[in-house]
């Protein structure tokens, strides 16, 4: 049912509205004022549909109210308002207008015109959110196809070697924890994982009986196999949405020394992105089963990197690479142990999450007793929007908890009524049943003027609506309108 909120300090008008609407299966909600307008939305999570707003009210006007509307929601409010006015004044239609009202509807309202104007104004904008949501879905869609094109290629270039099978994925997922380590960003974790995934795909070019030879490489078979970070380079240069994809192909086999191929780049000539990718392949190489060798025990492996420190790996990711060998006790990080540890599916799926916007909800959520997120993502839609609602309601609490308090103490039942319906709406919306249903009770209370009943159980509600706030805020993944203390 589509939801309205009418404004007006006429009360005549606006039973006269909310009877035509309800007759059209709208939902409707009477508000006498500019600033109880303000003090019912803020914090309040869904949104209604439509806002018919009075341009002619004491105090504060519709347009003072609408510039107000947008500061108190922060700057996200795509609910459309459509201005009620009494006179046929051109200058105040465009004011209201140019301010960003979708319509104005005039005095008196005949109940056809005013019906279609709410329905149709009302199925513009959700045809508008639904469009945003499809072009969303579908860049999501595509970034998923795009990693899982490269996943098949590497998958594909892994498979011409019979000893080096995943051999990609792992050094994927090794560049990518290490580059976490090194304060890398999301979006560098994933361009990193992206290049290490590609990092052999010049090997394409490498005819399949020199790569998979057991016996030891003569100097014009090397010579082949050396040729794979240019062919890698020619290949992946070509795709310019992604222009570092090259880095780890044609420079993974450089060394800081200089001694390297196929240029012979040192020190901070190579690109920090290939260091890292040198030091997750070298790593892999050791740790895997090969055509002339076992894999290496772990000692021997960080050994060999901190051997390796300073002339063939860079100093700095060196140092990390044997942190993490440190740290692995199980020696999970190798070829076998490092799939059935989950590391490369979770590199991956972080990578797809971020990549294609994907969140998740927060477990220090899920565990909260007063919430129940699977009531807060059906009510919300997606968790996007759910973990959007969470931080407006922990965003405006202070605000609203005051004003709560005041208009108890004050016995201003209206306002009191309409600040406790708001935060009712608001708390079943985030899944916080128990706290919706106090302010319920409480809003049956206001409206029957029942003070000894308002006055007993405010505290309690305001002290559960603090303990749960408090709890959100501390959950450093919900995104927040504006700074809030924890």
């Amino acid at each position: 049912m589509d939801w309205v909120l009418i404004v007006d300090d006429d009360e005549e008008t606006k039973e006269h509205v909310a009877r035509v609407l309800e007759k059209n299966d709208v939902k409707v909600t009477k508000l006498s004022s500019g600033m109880e307008l303000l003090d019912y939305i803020e914090g309040m999570t869904p949104l209604p549909d439509l806002i018919l707003l009075d341009v002619e009210m004491p105090e504060m006007n519709g347009f003072e109210t609408y510039q107000l509307l947008g500061e108190r929601l922060k700057g996200k409010n795509d609910v459309p308002v459509i201005f009620l006015t009494g006179n046929d004044d051109l200058m105040t239609e465009a004011r209201g207008l140019m301010m960003g009202a979708v319509d104005f509807i005039r005095k008196p309202y005949f109940p056809e015109i005013l019906t279609l104007r709410v329905k149709r104004t009302i199925e513009l904008a959700g045809l508008r959110r639904d469009l945003s949501r499809e072009v969303n879905k579908k860049a999501r869609e595509n970034t998923r196809l795009t990693l899982h094109v490269v996943q098949t290629l590497a998958e594909a270039i892994d498979a011409k070697d019979a000893y080096t099978n995943g051999h990609s994925g792992r050094v994927a997922t090794y560049s990518r924890m290490l580059a976490e380590r090194l304060g890398y960003d999301e979006n560098g974790q994933d361009e990193i994982y992206m290049m290490g995934l590609l990092h052999d795909v010049g090997k394409i070019g490498v005819p399949d009986w020199i790569i998979n030879k057991t016996d030891k490489l003569t100097d014009e078979e090397f010579a082949e196999i050396k040729k794979h970070p240019v062919v890698g380079n020619r290949i992946l240069m070509r795709i310019k949405e992604m222009p570092k994809l090259a880095y780890g192909a044609r420079w993974h086999h450089e060394r800081i020394d200089g001694k390297g191929y196929p240029d012979g780049l040192k020190g901070s000539e190579i690109p920090e992105e290939a260091r890292i990718i040198a030091v997750a392949d070298a790593y892999d190489a050791m740790t895997s089963n090969r055509s002339y060798r076992k894999s290496l025990p772990q000692a021997a492996v960080r050994q060999q990197i901190e051997m390796g420190r300073g002339t063939q790996f860079d100093e700095r990711i060196a140092d990390v690479m044997m942190e993490m060998i440190d740290a692995d006790a199980d020696y999970a990080m190798r070829e076998g142990f490092a799939e059935k540890a989950g590391l490369n599916e979770k590199s991956e799926s972080d990578t797809v999450r971020h990549m294609d916007g994907q969140t998740r909800v927060p477990e220090a959520l899920t565990e909260l007793e007063q919430l129940d997120t699977d009531l807060g993502l059906y009510m919300c839609g997606d968790v996007e929007d759910y973990l959007e609602a969470l931080g407006i309601f922990a965003d405006s609490a202070d605000s609203k908890a005051a004003k709560i308090k005041k208009t108890e103490s004050e016995q201003d039942t209206e306002n009191y009524t309409t600040l406790v319906h708001s935060l009712k709406s608001s708390a079943r919306t985030i899944g916080a049943a128990d706290l919706s249903e106090k302010a319920g009770i409480l809003e049956v209370a206001g409206k029957d003027r029942d003070l000894e009943l308002i006055k007993t159980l405010t505290p309690d509600l305001l002290a559960d609506y603090g303990t749960l706030v408090d709890k959100i805020r501390n959950c450093h993944e919900i995104p927040r309108p504006s700074p809030c203390h924890a």
